[in-house]
């Protein structure tokens, strides 16, 4: 049940940063006339599941996390890459297969800050949570 509300909530967060992401991507393509744009519900409806399964994933590629006899390193890289190939076949899949060195370029620095903000606010969160249990070690 628990991994079942991990998965639930990687999604969440997963629609949180894709919704700033599409928001923040379509301003950026309209321009000046930010105002005036419709979005059609197809689209957002298609990035709400997408930006979800996302999450999802991100929380299943964490799994490596769990390696316990991998160093912290080897984790990361390997969930790095993990999650950049899935990313990667996903907007290829998206963009009707069509690959340059353009499309290579913006994918992977588009999969690279959304790497760092979610792997980044995870490593927070883990940062502050043993900060609280040595302090907590600390007063007994």
């Amino acid at each position: 049940m628990k991994r079942v509300e991990s998965f639930l909530a990687n999604g969440l967060v997963g629609i949180g940063i894709g919704m700033i992401w599409y928001v923040v991507e379509t301003v950026l393509q309209t321009g000046e006339n930010w105002q005036h744009v419709q979005v059609p519900f197809t689209s957002l409806f298609f990035w709400l599941i997408a930006t979800f399964v996302i999450g999802v994933f991100f929380n299943l590629a964490g799994l490596v996390f769990e390696q316990t006899q991998w160093s912290l390193r080897k984790q990361i890289i390997v969930n790095f890459f993990v999650c950049y190939i899935a990313y990667f076949a996903f907007e290829l899949v998206i963009n009707d297969f069509e690959l340059s060195i353009h499309f290579f370029l913006v994918i992977t620095g588009a999969f690279i800050l959304m790497y760092l903000i979610a792997y980044g606010l995870y490593f927070l969160q883990l940062y502050q949570d043993v900060k609280q249990i040595n302090h907590k070690l600390k007063e007994k």
